[in-house]
């Protein structure tokens, strides 16, 4: 779990390093050009269900993606003065490059158990929330947590 090895180590600070400093390091360099663009902005970080619950052997993972969710509420009340709205979208099991190498069987039984809507999500409706959330109708949405995973994380 939390051998003390220079493996573990490496795994940990590249999971952080990919997850959460990544898009820690992008905001800070895009705000002052959305600033100086004196236009409405927005920030949409991808965080993951990993977020909001836990699955066991994912430590590293799962901090990060809860480190997204606190970069994103913590971005969201410090650039809401310039008009720039910051929120995370945290999809849940959905048909990517990620859960390829799952068996449809096990993605099926997976879904029928956990999620109420039975099925994976697809990638195109976790870019329509994201998609939403950078719209003018959303202007007034900022430091939320959105999730999309069919209804998975409140069965938890």
């Amino acid at each position: 779990m939390f051998a003390d090895d220079d493996e573990f180590s490496l795994a940990w600070d590249n999971t952080l390093a990919v997850n959460v400093s990544a898009q820690a390091h992008f905001i800070r360099l895009v705000v002052p050009h959305m600033r100086s663009a004196e236009i409405a902005g927005r920030i949409i970080n991808i965080a993951s269900t990993e977020a909001i619950v836990a699955t066991p052997g994912l430590a590293a993972y799962t901090a990060a993606k809860h480190g997204v969710v606190g970069l994103t509420k913590s971005m969201a009340t410090q650039l809401g003065r310039y008009g720039i709205t910051v929120n995370a979208v945290c999809p849940g099991p959905i048909n990517t490059n990620m859960t390829a190498d799952i068996p449809t069987d096990a993605k099926a039984k997976y879904a029928h158990r956990k999620v109420p809507l039975k099925r994976y999500g697809e990638p195109e409706e976790v870019a329509h929330m994201t998609l939403n959330l950078a719209m003018p109708a959303s202007s007034f949405v900022n430091g939320a947590v959105v999730v999309v995973d069919g209804g998975m994380t409140i069965q938890h």
